[in-house]
C-alpha cells in the first residue's frame, strides 16, 4: 500500500481491530473475504447455467475470482501508465471484486428478484445490500456471535455501487436496506452521501461489465447458444448495422473454431482492460482522498463494444425458453420455501420454528421481544437464510419439505 496514496481517513475501520500484524489493512479486508464461508458458497451458485450441471461452466464463484484477476489488471494498468509506482492498492481492489457478488443468492438474478417480491413490503432485497450486510454483520461466525469484518472506509465504499436506502429508491433494486445508513455515515462523515463511486468502485464495476459480457459470451458457445447461424439471426432480427455489425461479423468468424473464439475471447480482455483512462475530477471529496481526486474513463467505442456483447448474451441465452424455465423454477421454489417458514400478520409474523434448523432457531431465541413481533426483523431473518444458500442446498430443503420420497432421519440439516 503506497501511504502517499491512502491516508488515514481511506484505513480507518468501522470498529477497532483486534490486533496489529505484517499486513496492510487492504491486505486483512482482502484476506477475511477470500477466507470466508460466504466466498466459499459462491462456487454452488449460478453465474448464467446451473451450477454443477457441467464442470466447464462459470459459478459466482469463478466469475468472483475472474473480476478480481481483471480488477487487479486495471490497477497494474493504470499505476504504470499515470504514476510510474504503486499507487492504486492492488490488495484493496481486489478484495472489492472478490466481494461484489457475496450477497447474491442462488439461481442468480431470478432468486434475487424472488426475494426482492416476497421482501417487498419488509424492506426488499438487494445483492449489492445483501453483501454489505455480510461484510458488516456476518461475515464470520463464532460461538452464538457473528460479526462482520471490520472493514476499512476505502473498502466499504468500494463495495457500495449503489447509495440510495430502500425508502427512498423504487423499490425495484439498486437501492440499501433502511437500516444500513449507519455504514453510509461512516463512509461520509460530512452528513453528504454522494452518489458518484469511488475510483476502486469503478474499477470493480467495469471489471465486473468486461467478465459478465466476455464470458458469459464463452460460456453461451460452449453450451450451444452463441452459434454462427443463432448470431446471424439474432443480428438479422434486431437490425444490427455500423460498428455493432463489424463487432457481430468478426465473432461470427471466430465462432467456427472453439480454440479461436477462447483466444478472441481472451484477447477482448485484454483490450478492455487496456482502453481505460485515469483523468482528474474536482469531486468535494477530492481534497480528502485521492480515491475521488481521480476518476477512471473508459474509451467510448469500448463500452458500445462490451454493451453489445451483454445485449447478445441477454438475448440468445438469458431469454431463452431453457434459462426461463430454470429461473422459473428457482423463482417458485423461492416463493414455497419463504412462506412456509413465516407467515405475516397485522399484528406480529407467525414463523415455523419447528421446521427450521437448529441455528436458525438460536437465532429466533436470541432476538429481542420487540424484534420478534416485527415483521420486518422476522421477514429479514428468514430473507437471510434463505439467501446464503446455494442453488443445491435450496434444492434438497425444498424437496426435504415436500417430496415425500426424500430425506432421511440422518440427513444433516
Amino acid at each position: 500500500m503506497n501511504p502517499d496514496f491512502y491516508n488515514e481517513f481511506d484505513t480507518e475501520t468501522v470498529s477497532p481491530r483486534s490486533r496489529k500484524d505484517f499486513r496492510t489493512v487492504f491486505q486483512v479486508d482482502r484476506d477475511r473475504i477470500l477466507y470466508s464461508e460466504g466466498f466459499r458458497r459462491l462456487q454452488n451458485k449460478t453465474q448464467v447455467f446451473i451450477s454443477g450441471e457441467y464442470d466447464f461452466y462459470h459459478t459466482r464463484l469463478t466469475h468472483s475470482l475472474e473480476v478480481a484477476q481483471i480488477g487487479r489488471s486495471i490497477v497494474n494498468f493504470l499505476n504504470h501508465h499515470y504514476f510510474r509506482e504503486e499507487a492504486i492498492d492492488g490488495d484493496l481492489v481486489e478484495g472489492i471484486c472478490l466481494a461484489h457478488d457475496l450477497g447474491n443468492p442462488a439461481f442468480g438474478h431470478a432468486g434475487e428478484s424472488a426475494l426482492n417480491r416476497l421482501m417487498k413490503s419488509y424492506g426488499g432485497f438487494e445483492g449489492n445490500a445483501q453483501s454489505l450486510k455480510i461484510v458488516t454483520e456476518g461475515l464470520h461466525q463464532t460461538g452464538n456471535i457473528e460479526p462482520g469484518m471490520k472493514p476499512s472506509r476505502a473498502f466499504l465504499d468500494g463495495i457500495l455501487k449503489y447509495k440510495i436506502l430502500w425508502n427512498e429508491s423504487n423499490k425495484s433494486g439498486k437501492f440499501l436496506y433502511d437500516e444500513q445508513s449507519r455504514y453510509l455515515e461512516f463512509v461520509y462523515p460530512d452528513g453528504i452521501v454522494y452518489q458518484t463511486p469511488s475510483l476502486e468502485c469503478q474499477i470493480m464495476d467495469w471489471a465486473d461489465d468486461v467478465a459478465y459480457a466476455l464470458h458469459d459470451l464463452a460460456d453461451g458457445h460452449t453450451a450451444g447458444y452463441i452459434s454462427q447461424k443463432n448470431l446471424y439471426d439474432w443480428a438479422v432480427e434486431n437490425n444490427i448495422d455500423g460498428m455493432d455489425e463489424e463487432h457481430v461479423n468478426n465473432l461470427i468468424v471466430k465462432l467456427d473454431h472453439r480454440e479461436k473464439f477462447q483466444r478472441f475471447i481472451a484477447t477482448r480482455v485484454g483490450q478492455f482492460i487496456e482502453n481505460v483512462e485515469l483523468a482528474e475530477s474536482e469531486h468535494p471529496l477530492a481534497a480528502e482522498t485521492n480515491r475521488y481526486r481521480y476518476r477512471m474513463e473508459v474509451h467510448p467505442e469500448i463500452i458500445a463494444e462490451n454493451k453489445l456483447y451483454k445485449q447478445i448474451a441477454f438475448q440468445i441465452i438469458f431469454q431463452s425458453p431453457q434459462i426461463q424455465q430454470l429461473e422459473f423454477k428457482g423463482q417458485y421454489l423461492y416463493r414455497r420455501l419463504f412462506e412456509s417458514f413465516i407467515q405475516f400478520g397485522e399484528n406480529l409474523p407467525i414463523i415455523n420454528t419447528a421446521i427450521l434448523p437448529k441455528i436458525m432457531r438460536r437465532k429466533i431465541s436470541q432476538m429481542t421481544q420487540e424484534n420478534r413481533l416485527s415483521n420486518e426483523s422476522s421477514g429479514r431473518l428468514i430473507c437471510d437464510f434463505l439467501a446464503e444458500q446455494t442453488d443445491n442446498s435450496l434444492v434438497r430443503l425444498y424437496k426435504r419439505l415436500f417430496d415425500p420420497d426424500f430425506g432421511s432421519l440422518v440427513d444433516i440439516v
